[in-house]
């Protein structure tokens, strides 16, 4: 709330202020708007943006589900962002973030996971650790205790 006003929960607005999105190489490759639909699997080798119903998997750098979008199939990518609903698995090498709007039903395996408050998880999550920085912490830490 903000002077007397209720704000607007807006997953877009979030999505686009967040830095990842901004780097050079994102670009949106797909756009799949609200209201329409796609049955198969879709593959980028860039950023997906989906306000619509995919069923089916998605693979991309990043996909970045909208308000309004249903997917039923797994996502794999660098980053993911769920505004929406989906009922699948998703893998996410770098992070998965859920929005106050955003609903998964089923399992994340990622590195990091954020999950804004009135985003709705049901399922297990697997975090993953870079190994190199957890073996660098163990042979600093041996070589303290001698």
């Amino acid at each position: 709330m903000k002077y007397g006003k209720v704000e607007e929960s807006s997953t877009r607005n979030s999505i686009w202020r967040d830095p990842m999105f901004h780097k050079k190489a994102d670009k949106l490759h797909l756009v799949l708007g609200e209201n329409s639909k796609i049955t198969g699997n879709v593959e980028s080798p860039g950023t997906v943006f989906i306000d619509g119903t995919l069923i089916g998997n998605v693979e991309g750098v990043k996909v970045i589900l909208g308000e309004h979008s249903y997917i039923s199939g797994n996502i794999k990518a660098g980053a993911i962002i769920i505004g929406g609903k989906i009922d699948g698995h998703l893998t996410g090498t770098e992070k998965v973030e859920i929005t106050a709007t955003g609903h998964v039903t089923g399992d994340i395996t990622t590195k990091t996971l954020s999950i804004t408050e009135g985003g709705i998880f049901n399922g297990a999550s697997q975090m993953e650790v870079d190994a190199e920085k957890t073996t660098g912490k163990i042979v600093e830490f041996l070589a303290k205790e001698q």
